[in-house]
C-alpha cells in the first residue's frame, strides 16, 4: 500500500482548499496527526473531533465544532487523491522500467536466428538482472519432457532432461503460471537436496505453453514479487520470439520436405534424366532463392572406372553443364568446358564430399578461384555426387553479386535434394538400361514372331496355291472331257437338222400326193400325231444346239479360269476373266424363294491386253466377287442388290478395276484389318481369313500393283484394283481418292 504523509498533504501550498473552507465556515479547528502533533491551529471553541482516514485507516484527526466534519471530509478526500496519484506514478515508473527492459531485450535477440543463440543471451540478461547464481530455458518436447537448450551455473540443478511429472519445474509447467519457492528442498515436488531459491515461469505463446525459464540463488536471498513480475515479462517476451523461431524452423522443414515429396513425385513421373536434372535444378532454385543453380558431369575422355572408384582424375576430363536456371542479368553457362580451363577443378570436386564458400576470394588455388569467378560466381554452395554406374555429377547453387554466408538448412535442403536426385538417377539408369534390354528382347521376339508369322503364312499359301492347281488341273481336264463328246454332238447337230428338214418335206410331198391314205397308214399318222412331230422336231432341234452351245461356253469359262499357263506372264483380255468368273457364280446370282437376286452392272472400258498371271487374277476377281456376294445374301432389307463392275485405263502403263456393292459398308476397325492374314468376320467353318490376304499379295507382290478398300456404313463397299499393263514398268499412278471412284 502506498504511504501518505499528512504533514506534508495539509501544509503545501496545494492544498491552501482548506484554510478556504476553515475561513468560509467560520470554524475554529485544530489538525493533528495520529501521534497528536498539531498541524493547524492550536485552540478549539467545540468539543467535537473527527477522524482523517484513508481505506478505514486512521491518519489524523480534526477537533472543533461541528463544522470541522466538512474540514474533516475534505482533507480525506485530499488524502485519497494523493495516494491514487502516487499509485498511478509508481505503475507508470513499473511499465517503463518493463518497457526498457523489453526493448533492450529485443534489441539484442531481435538479429539472432539460432534459438538457442537467443535462449542464451536472455539467461545472461536475467543473470545479471535478477542476480541469480543458475539459470536454464527449456522447450517442451511432446508434452512429456522439457529439454535443456541454454543454462548456466551448475547444470545439476537442470538435467538435459525433465520429466513433467516428477519434478518441481516441470509441475509449474503443467500448473501454467510462475511460481517462487525460496526452499525447494522444503517443497515436497523436489527431490534434490541442494537448498536455494527457485524461482520459475512458463514460456507461453498465445496460450500455448512451449517451455519454462528457471533460475535459482542462495536460499539467504530470497525472490520477491516484483522479480517474478520482471521474469513473467521477459519469458513473454523471449517466448513470442522462440516460437516464431520454432515456426521458421517447422516451415523450413515443410519445404524442405515438401520439395523432396515433389522432387520424388516427378521423379516417379518420369525416368528420363534430363527431365530429372531440370525439376531438381528448378526447385532448389526456387527453394534457395539463389542467383543460379546448375548442374554438371564430369565428363571423362579415359573412361577408366578404377580411376572413378578412387577419385583419380585423367588429365582428359572436362565439366559440362547439362541445365540451369539462372537470374535474368546472368549469362547461361550450359555447355562443356575443358581440362584447359576448369584446371583443377574436376579433381577438386571428386575429392570433397561438401563445396561450402562463402568468398570465392578466400579459395586458395588461383585456377579454381580464376575459373569460377569467370562464370560470375561470388559464393558457391554445391555436393558431389556417383553414381551406379560411376558418372560423377555436382549440383551447385551461386551468387552472382555478392559473397553469401550459407545456413546449415540450407546446407540440409541440398544435401536432401542431392540424395533423392543421386537415387532418381540411379532409377533413371536402371530403367535406361532394363529398357534396353526388353527392346533388345522385344526385337528378337518380334523378329521372330515375324518369321514364324511369314513361314505359317507362307505355308497355308503353299497349301491354297496347290489346293488352287489342283482344282485348276481337275477343272481343265473335265472341261476337256466333256468339250469332246459336246463339240462331237454340236458338229453333228446341223446335218441332224439337214437330214430332218429333208424327211420333213419328203412327208409333206408323200402327204400331197396320196391324199387318201390307207386305213393302216392313217391310224399309224394318228398314233405318233404326224403334224405335232413335225413342227415340234425342228424347235426341239434348236434347243438342243442351243443348249449345246451353252455347254461350250461353260467350257470355255472353266477352261479360262483354270488357265494351266498361269505359272508365267501372259497377255491376256481382263474381261475375258471377269466374264468367265461370273459365269462360274451365276447360280448364286439367280432369285431364290426369299432373295431377289443379285444385278450384275458391266461398264468396261477400252482395256488393252494385259501382262499378268491369269490364273491368279481370276482368283482374285473370285474372292472379291464371292464376298460382294457373301454381303448382299445376308443384307435381307436390300430390295435390289446389285454389284457393279468397271474398267478403264488410268495411265498409259495402268488399269484399273472397281468391284463396288451397295451392302450396308464396313467399319473403319474391320476396315483396316481385312488384308490380315486369318482374319475373318464370317461364322466359323464358313471363312478362313486367306482369300483377301492372298488376293492383296497376288495384286501388290505378284503384279506390282495395288488393292485398296473404301467403305462407309451405309454406303456399300468398293474393292480398287489397280496393275501395270507391261510389268517391266512399275511406275503406277496413286490411286484415287474415294470421292473420285464415286464421282466415276
Amino acid at each position: 500500500m502506498v504511504s501518505v504523509d499528512l504533514k506534508k498533504l495539509v501544509l503545501k501550498k496545494e492544498c491552501s482548499l482548506i484554510q478556504e473552507v476553515i475561513t468560509a465556515t467560520g470554524s475554529v479547528v485544530n489538525i493533528k496527526t495520529a501521534d497528536g502533533q498539531s498541524l493547524i491551529g492550536d485552540h478549539v471553541g467545540g468539543n467535537k473531533c473527527y477522524s482523517i482516514t484513508l481505506n478505514d485507516h486512521i491518519l489524523g484527526w480534526v477537533h472543533g465544532d461541528e463544522n470541522a466534519q466538512v474540514v474533516a471530509n475534505l482533507i480525506s478526500r485530499l488524502v485519497h487523491q494523493d495516494c491514487e496519484k502516487r499509485a498511478l506514478a509508481q505503475e507508470l515508473l513499473g511499465k517503463y522500467k518493463e518497457i526498457s527492459l523489453l526493448f533492450k531485450l529485443s534489441e539484442k535477440i531481435i538479429d539472432s536466428s539460432n534459438i538457442q543463440e537467443v535462449a542464451a543471451l536472455v539467461l545472461e540478461e536475467a543473470r545479471q538482472l535478477l542476480k541469480s547464481d543458475h539459470g536454464a530455458l527449456m522447450l517442451l518436447q511432446n508434452m512429456e519432457s522439457l529439454d535443456r537448450i541454454a543454462s548456466f551455473g551448475e547444470r545439476a540443478l537442470f538435467p538435459a532432461t525433465i520429466p513433467l511429472e516428477c519434478n518441481i519445474v516441470g509441475a509449474i509447467v503443467q500448473a501454467g503460471r510462475g511460481e517462487i519457492v525460496n526452499n525447494v528442498v522444503s517443497d515436497e515436488r523436489c527431490h534434490t537436496q541442494h537448498e536455494v531459491a527457485l524461482m520459475c515461469v512458463p514460456l507461453k505463446s498465445k496460450e500455448s505453453t512451449i517451455g519454462a525459464i528457471a533460475l535459482s540463488r542462495s536460499i539467504t536471498a530470497p525472490y520477491n514479487a516484483e522479480e517474478l513480475k520482471l521474469l513473467t515479462t521477459m519469458a513473454f517476451q523471449v517466448a513470442g520470439v522462440i516460437n516464431a523461431l520454432l515456426h521458421e524452423r517447422q516451415l523450413k522443414e515443410s519445404r524442405q520436405n515438401d520439395l523432396v515429396f515433389r522432387l520424388s513425385s516427378q521423379i516417379r513421373e518420369s525416368l528420363e534424366p534430363n527431365i530429372i536434372l531440370t525439376a531438381a535444378v528448378s526447385e532448389l532454385y526456387q527453394a534457395l532463392n539463389v542467383e543460379r543453380c546448375c548442374f554438371l558431369w564430369v565428363q571423362s575422355k579415359e573412361n577408366n572406372k578404377s580411376n572413378r572408384k578412387s577419385n583419380l582424375v585423367s588429365p582428359g576430363d572436362s565439366l559440362e553443364i547439362v541445365t540451369e536456371s539462372r537470374r535474368s542479368y546472368l549469362d547461361s553457362l550450359v555447355g562443356n568446358y575443358d581440362a584447359r580451363v576448369v584446371g583443377s577443378l574436376v579433381q577438386w570436386f571428386c575429392q570433397q564430399t561438401l563445396v561450402r564458400i562463402s568468398d570465392i576470394n578466400d579459395i586458395p588455388d588461383n585456377s579454381i578461384r580464376t575459373f569460377l569467378k569467370d562464370l560470375n560466381f561470388a559464393a558457391l554452395l554445391a555436393i558431389p555426387l556417383r553414381t551406379r554406374s560411376g558418372r560423377i555429377g555436382v549440383i551447385c547453387c551461386g551468387t552472382g553479386r555478392a559473397a553469401k554466408n550459407w545456413s546449415d538448412s540450407e546446407v540440409e535442403l541440398l544435401q536432401a535434394v542431392t540424395n533423392q536426385l543421386a537415387i532418381a538417377l540411379d532409377q533413371a539408369e536402371l530403367y535406361d538400361q532394363s529398357r534396353r534390354t526388353a527392346q533388345l528382347a522385344q526385337d528378337k521376339a518380334e523378329q521372330l514372331a515375324a518369321t514364324l508369322q511369314t513361314l505359317r503364312l507362307s505355308q497355308i499359301q503353299l497349301i491354297q496355291s496347290e489346293k488352287m492347281s489342283g482344282i485348276g488341273l481337275l477343272t481343265a481336264g473335265i472341261a476337256h472331257e466333256i468339250n469332246n463328246p459336246v463339240t462331237f454332238i454340236y458338229g453333228n447337230l446341223e446335218f441332224v437338222q439337214e437330214y430332218t428338214r429333208d424327211l420333213v418335206n419328203l412327208v409333206k410331198l408323200y402327204q400331197a400326193e396320196y391324199t387318201s391314205p390307207s386305213a393302216v397308214l392313217q391310224q399309224a399318222i394318228e398314233q405318233v400325231e404326224l403334224p405335232f412331230l413335225l413342227k415340234d422336231l425342228p424347235d426341239t432341234l434348236n434347243s438342243m444346239a442351243v443348249g449345246t452351245e451353252r455347254i461350250r461356253d461353260i467350257v470355255l469359262s472353266l477352261k479360262n479360269f483354270a488357265r494351266l499357263d498361269q505359272s508365267k506372264f501372259k497377255l491376256v483380255n481382263i474381261h475375258e476373266g471377269i466374264d468367265s468368273t461370273l459365269l462360274i457364280l451365276r447360280h448364286r446370282l439367280r432369285p431364290q424363294a426369299d432373295f431377289p437376286g443379285i444385278k450384275i452392272i458391266k461398264q468396261y472400258g477400252e482395256l488393252p491386253p494385259v501382262s499378268c498371271y491369269p490364273g491368279q487374277l481370276n482368283q482374285v476377281f473370285m474372292n472379291l466377287l464371292a464376298n460382294a456376294i457373301d454381303v448382299l445374301e445376308v443384307s435381307p432389307s436390300l430390295h435390289s442388290p446389285t454389284i457393279t463392275i468397271y474398267t478403264r485405263q488410268i495411265s498409259s502403263n495402268c488399269i484399273q478395276i472397281r468391284i463396288i456393292d451397295n451392302g450396308p459398308g464396313i467399319v473403319a476397325k474391320i476396315r483396316n484389318k481385312l488384308f490380315d492374314p486369318f482374319f475373318t468376320t464370317k461364322d466359323v467353318g464358313k471363312g478362313t481369313g486367306l482369300g483377301l490376304s492372298i488376293s492383296y499379295q497376288i495384286v501388290t507382290e505378284h503384279h506390282n500393283g495395288r488393292l485398296v478398300c473404301h467403305s462407309k456404313l451405309g454406303q456399300g463397299t468398293t474393292f480398287v484394283i489397280e496393275i501395270p499393263i507391261q510389268q517391266n514398268d512399275l511406275a503406277v499412278n496413286p490411286l484415287n481418292s474415294e470421292e473420285e471412284i464415286r464421282e466415276t
